[in-house]
């Protein structure tokens, strides 16, 4: 069986569970989620939901006995140095992420296995493309709201623009981290969308789109997508992979906005710097066809 420990917001969901579908696919096993973060109190991290259950996905929720020895091999240091060294002699191989950077030897983990990190680059499934397309399909129907606003994205050369805020500009913490792109990479962006398609129409995201109306400038049609909130939020998601151009922030969320659009000559222009350390390896995190800005 394949576990993968989930944690963080959507976006990171999505990344955690398709490396453990992938496996899973290659081995012809189960994948079972760890979900113990969903349960933790509110400390150094983010309150989030856990949200993957918007999409068509294919798991089982993995309880204390079937977590506990996998957690028990990663206690210890001897045991976690074999595990990763040698996972195929592993009684309960503990597989954690130790970068950022593409790790292949992820690719070639063991049918039992318990996976943790945020593996956040295509390279981890590309090859299971269509099963995690199928997998990411939406759920649940959209209100009137989401309806009509899915239907005029779809009458327009429509780009998604996502402005990610929230606690990247309220908490000390997660901004020193994380940093945020500013109103001159959207305007370069959007710049360099009008180029290529001159009759581009902005669909702007933003956990704040009072910052948007108010301080986003651009000489060309905009609108402010500001109806999703809280449990709903993943509708914006579901309404930017419709959109045929896409300009990301530095986040995971518009990240699978965009890769959930399945057309192969969709421009997508990403923040060059994804954290405000340069030293992260980010080469892997974007697919190759998308411009960094």
């Amino acid at each position: 069986m394949i576990i993968a420990r989930v944690h963080g917001g959507l976006g990171n969901q999505m990344f955690q569970y398709a490396l453990g579908r992938r496996l899973a696919l290659e081995h012809g096993t189960e994948l079972l989620l760890d979900l113990a973060f969903f349960g933790l109190k509110e400390g150094s991290h983010t309150p989030r939901p856990f949200e993957l259950d918007v999409f068509k996905v294919k798991y089982r929720r993995a309880n204390e006995d079937e977590v506990r020895p996998f957690l028990q091999a990663r206690a210890s240091r001897a045991r976690r140095v074999r595990d990763r060294l040698l996972p195929g002699f592993a009684i309960h191989p503990y597989f954690a992420q130790s970068g950022f950077g593409f790790d292949p030897s992820a690719l070639d983990l063991p049918a039992t296995v318990y996976l943790d990190g945020y593996w956040q680059s295509e390279n981890y499934f590309k090859d299971a493309d269509a099963a995690i397309r199928a997998d990411f399909a939406f759920t649940p129907a959209p209100d009137e709201a989401n309806f009509s606003m899915a239907y005029r994205i779809r009458g327009a050369h429509a780009v998604s623009v996502h402005v990610r805020r929230g606690d990247y500009a309220s908490d000390p913490t997660t901004h020193a981290h994380h940093g945020m792109c500013d109103a001159a990479y959207y305007e370069a962006a959007m710049q360099r969308m009008i180029q290529a398609h001159p009759n581009a129409v902005f669909f702007i995201f933003s956990d704040e789109p009072a910052w948007v109306k108010n301080n986003l400038r651009f000489d060309a049609p905009m609108v402010v997508v500001d109806h999703n909130q809280g449990m709903t939020s993943f509708e914006d998601m579901r309404l930017m992979s419709l959109c045929k151009g896409h300009i990301i922030a530095n986040s995971s969320f518009s990240w699978w906005g965009a890769w959930l659009n399945p057309d192969p000559a969709k421009l997508v222009i990403a923040p060059r710097q994804w954290f405000r350390d340069p030293a992260i390896d980010t080469r892997d995190l974007l697919p190759a066809t998308w411009t960094r800005l």
